[in-house]
């Protein structure tokens, strides 16, 4: 008997007992889902980090420049160096740019706070930062409004603010906000531009920003220290060979390396590999689900050989072959766990598209984990169909008509 006479009978089987093929499905269900579940989170994690750096410029072409050693910072980067007092100054970030070949933008970054006034309205933002103008030769089309800082407004210490969507909203609300004088911290500032919406970037919003010159954060933040830098490299050259050309230029101007550099790599690098741990602990998880539901098939195949003796004696004594009565069950298996696998496909689709409506974030089936849970769950499937279609094969059909 051809495959194709044998699947429709295995089907018909199967629908007999819809309760009991359902329940058997069960593990496989349970197991597929969380692989895939699991897999597909962990890779719309990490595209959700690498869109949001991207967004700011920090790409694989990235070097990151902090103001204390691995050891103070205790392997923390940027979120620790970034409340240390920093030991890189604006003249380091010069002699960078001077110096160091194949950097397209170095952006030196000098933190604080800051109350706007404008008029009666006030508004209070976490997130005042100095920088300079590379700063818009790194993040692709920055400014929405206006313009951005130039190298005058650099060296002459110019009191100008660009400011973020949030804080020209909450000061400005509909009005145009160009040319308007703020006050930060009680000190006048003329608005020059309005940026690009940013989003959120590790829960913070970066529309609740707002940028001034280096030179005159100094002053109104009475500080000199970079909490943060970040240097861009040329397309075709090569990030490593920079950075250890950076790293040369930092070491002769201190004398001791009190600084790190981070490439943005070795940052996606740690995330690829927190998400892989992650991953294959409830990957194995999955495969206990996966084992418990193989177990469930192959009793459930040896309760139907039980059942339907009756039924593989009359098809053995009308011609049916061993062949024949292995593949029907061995197929009654296999369908069960593909059928598993498929449904735990959809309902892991299902619970990724939620979570992704409710998260906010990009989050898909991914293609690699729905072919892992697909060929698991057939190999799960004959695995536990071999020894009942084996079982079933071997029946006597004379005792098997005999009941």
């Amino acid at each position: 008997m051809r495959i194709f006479q044998v699947f429709p009978i295995a089907l018909r089987a199967l629908r007999a007992n819809p309760m009991r093929s359902t329940l058997t499905m069960l593990g496989v269900i349970i197991g597929v889902f969380i692989v895939i579940t699991t897999v597909s989170m962990g890779e719309g994690a990490k595209n959700f980090v690498y869109d949001q750096m991207s967004s700011f410029g920090v790409g694989a072409n990235s070097i990151g420049i902090y103001g204390a050693p691995e050891t103070e910072s205790e392997g923390m980067g940027m979120m620790t160096v970034a409340f240390m007092k920093s030991s890189i100054t604006r003249r380091d970030i010069e002699a960078i740019k001077e110096r160091v070949s194949g950097i397209k933008a170095v952006v030196p970054v000098i933190v604080g706070s800051g109350e706007f006034k404008y008029g009666k309205k006030i508004y209070e933002t976490p997130l005042v930062y100095g920088t300079t103008e590379d700063y818009a030769l790194m993040v692709d089309g920055l400014v929405k409004e206006g313009r951005f800082f130039t190298p005058l407004d650099i060296a002459y210490r110019k009191r100008v603010v660009f400011l973020g969507q949030k804080v020209a909203q909450g000061l400005f609300g509909d009005f145009p906000a160009l040319g308007e004088t703020v006050r930060i911290n009680g000190v006048p500032f003329k608005v020059i531009g309005i940026m690009k919406a940013m989003g959120s970037m590790f829960g913070m919003s970066m529309d609740d920003q707002a940028a001034i010159p280096i030179t005159t954060a100094e002053t109104l933040f009475d500080k000199t220290e970079i909490m943060e830098t970040w240097a861009s490299v040329r397309e075709n050259v090569s990030v490593p060979k920079v950075e250890q050309a950076i790293r040369a230029v930092l070491l002769e101007r201190h004398g001791e390396e009190d600084f790190q550099l981070r490439m943005a790599t070795e940052m996606l690098n740690q995330l690829d590999m927190i998400l892989s741990v992650l991953t294959a602990v409830v990957s194995a998880i999955a495969a206990i689900s996966l084992l418990v539901g193989s177990v469930g098939i192959m009793n459930i195949m040896l309760v139907s050989v039980s059942e339907r003796v009756q039924e593989i004696g009359i098809r053995k004594s009308v011609g049916a072959r061993k062949s024949d009565i292995f593949l029907q069950f061995l197929i009654e298996s296999v369908t069960i766990s593909f059928m598993g696998g498929v449904i735990g496909i959809l309902f892991s689709a299902l619970v990724l598209f939620l979570m992704g409506q409710y998260a906010g974030l990009r989050l898909v089936p991914s293609l690699n984990a729905v072919i892992m849970a697909v060929t698991v769950a057939i190999v799960v499937g004959i695995i536990s169909g071999v020894y009942p279609a084996m079982r079933a094969a071997r029946l006597d059909p004379v005792e098997a008509l005999r009941g």
